[in-house]
């Protein structure tokens, strides 16, 4: 797998596959504590049709970090220097969960490299104030923080990411993406919880993309309004909705043909 050096020096691990057809590229940007992997199911289905860019961003996975820069932005720029070193252009971005705020700063931050927009089971939000919480995304999130650095913290992060998936999932399929998220640093951890909890909404308002908001049940539970193609259509200026069934909040791995359906018709009626 080859890596990419950020100038700040995290070493990034990414993957490129897929052939020029004449479609839009993909990038792929996985979610909080996540790798590349996450995105296996697409890049088998869509590598016969499109280019495709997937990486494990930085302090997760196989990326390394240099301790800074988890931000939304930040990664915007880790994403968008790798898609220049790659020669990817004018590509349908594609976000899950915790990496939707930075794949919108990279759809807000780089429309040269950003056609259209694809969030998978995430929200898009005002910054959140962890230190003094009033709401309930933010009490979620400082909770969050708060169990992840006490003494039993390990043993809460294994149960809280397998909570993420539905009954229905593989239980190897899961328990592999646990083992893996477990190798995550407790520091990027929280440093990527802060990332969550940044403001997403103000950028998300001012693109120009169109844009495909795909949500499951574990989603519109937990934050109904990611579920609510009214509300929606105050966050972005173009927006599509689709709900997928029978799933946890890894859409991509728990129903990948659903995904790849939803995928497939919204790229598919893209202005050439």
């Amino acid at each position: 797998m080859p890596t990419f050096r950020t100038e700040d020096g995290a070493e990034l691990h990414y993957k490129v596959e897929g052939k020029d057809r004449g479609n839009p590229d993909l990038i792929f940007i996985h979610g909080w504590c996540s790798n590349l992997n996450h995105w296996e199911e697409q890049a088998t289905y869509f590598q016969d049709s499109h280019r495709i860019l997937r990486m494990d961003r930085r302090g997760m996975g196989k990326s390394t970090t240099p301790g800074s820069g988890h931000t939304p932005q930040q990664h915007a720029a880790d994403i968008a220097a790798l898609a220049r070193h790659e020669g990817f252009s004018k590509a349908v971005a594609i976000a899950h969960a915790g990496g939707g705020p930075a794949g919108v700063a990279f759809s807000h931050d780089y429309p040269d490299l950003v056609r259209a927009f694809i969030l998978v089971d995430s929200a898009v939000m005002p910054e959140a104030d962890l230190d003094n919480p009033t709401t309930g995304t933010e009490r979620f999130y400082a909770e969050m923080v708060e169990k992840l650095t006490a003494p039993n913290g390990e043993p809460y992060f294994r149960e809280l990411y397998t909570s993420f998936f539905g009954p229905q999932a593989d239980r190897a399929m899961v328990e592999t993406a646990v083992g893996e998220a477990c190798r995550t640093p407790v520091d990027v951890r929280v440093k990527e919880i802060s990332l969550m909890a940044s403001d997403s909404a103000t950028p998300a308002a001012a693109m120009l993309q169109p844009t495909l908001v795909m949500v499951g049940p574990w989603m519109a539970d937990a934050f109904p309004q990611a579920a609510d193609l009214k509300h929606l259509k105050t966050c972005f200026k173009r927006v599509e909705f689709a709900q997928a069934i029978g799933a946890g909040h890894f859409l991509q791995l728990e129903v990948p043909d659903q995904v790849n359906a939803f995928i497939t018709s919204f790229v598919s009626r893209l202005a050439v």
